[in-house]
């Protein structure tokens, strides 16, 4: 190894102490002039594959080959020695996101999509994981439950939130002088359809609007076996984050997430499949990533989500497409 190799590979190793140690110093390098902070994000990825390919030099130098001190043999040992290296750090992680990928596919062979608007009887049951209201400890009417019933596309919503025991509640809607106070309602999830939101105009200022005159949304008891459709959203495999097991090349296991539309009889009239795996970057890299106003950081393989069949939070990416009529912004009051 030569003075400036050493010199080369032992500021590469100061640099890679620090940016794994502590993944904050990429941001005060950046602060710094930028330059430090992109030598800092580079400087692991750069000394592994420079120790990988000097061994790999190394060792083909020893190959009883004639004119082995010739400069074309060193030049040619060089170039060989970095495809060596690049061959299994292109081909490893292109292997490994493959095979996620067909298992991803896999999980969606039973999806099935009709071509043509989704019509849904007067009574539907709405299942969501996570819809609940921790004050009532009841499951709330949601972004869907609030347009289907303000829309009167469905008269009658029975909510239930299967990762609560199965909580149940019941919605419709009843014309009367005054409304209960506070109804139980929930625009957390905001559908992309409904932007640019205009201050005075969201989908929450127009149902409290129709409320305040008189279409009070009731809320009581119901059965989900009372409901001659269910619309459910589910997760169905938590699966594994992005900042989880950072040195692991192989993946574990996807986040997986389903909605379905079903008849009376169970028989679905619409399904689809979400698979967010965590590919591997090409070629492999390390990366140290820290957030600028969290304390969240990450030193580990570069890795990034891929989504598969996207659905979004409580499917509010292809519900708008599956009900058009149903699940728009509800009309304002009409005086």
């Amino acid at each position: 190894m030569s003075r400036r190799f050493w010199v080369y590979i032992g500021f590469l190793g100061v640099a890679t102490l620090v940016a794994l140690a502590w993944p904050p110093s990429l941001l005060f390098g950046i602060f710094l002039g930028v330059v430090p902070g992109v030598i800092l994000s580079i400087a692991p990825t750069l000394l592994m594959y420079s120790l990988f390919w000097w061994i790999t030099r190394a060792l083909l130098r020893k190959l009883p080959v004639r004119d082995s001190q010739s400069r074309a043999f060193r030049v040619v040992i060089a170039v060989l020695g970095g495809v060596i290296v690049a061959t299994p750090a292109v081909l490893i992680p292109r292997l490994i996101n493959m095979q996620a990928h067909d298992a991803a596919v896999r999980m969606q062979t039973d999806d099935f999509e009709p071509d043509k608007p989704i019509v849904l009887p007067a009574t539907i049951a709405l299942i969501i994981d996570g819809n609940y209201e921790w004050s009532r400890k009841r499951p709330a009417c949601d972004t869907l439950c609030v347009r289907l019933l303000f829309n009167s596309m469905v008269a009658r919503v029975i909510a239930v939130d299967p990762s609560h025991d199965n909580s149940t509640s019941a919605f419709w809607i009843e014309r009367r002088e005054t409304c209960p106070d506070r109804p139980n309602l929930k625009f957390d999830v905001a559908w992309m359809t409904d932007f640019p939101l205009i201050r005075g105009d969201t989908l929450n200022d127009r149902v409290r609007d129709r409320i305040a005159h008189g279409e009070c949304l009731i809320e009581g008891d119901g059965r989900p076996e009372d409901a001659a459709a269910t619309v459910a959203y589910r997760h169905v495999q938590r699966g594994t984050g992005t900042f989880e097991h950072p040195w692991s090349i192989w993946p574990g296991p996807p986040v997986v997430n389903r909605l379905e539309i079903l008849d009376a009889n169970g028989v679905p009239l619409y399904r689809r499949t979400e698979v967010v795996t965590i590919a591997m970057t090409t070629p492999l890299m390390v990366e140290t990533r820290a957030g600028l106003l969290t304390t969240a950081t990450y030193a580990g393989w570069a890795r990034y989500r891929k989504t598969l069949g996207q659905i979004g939070p409580n499917g509010r990416d292809v519900l708008p497409y599956v009900f058009p009529d149903a699940a728009k912004k509800p009309e304002k009051h009409q005086q």
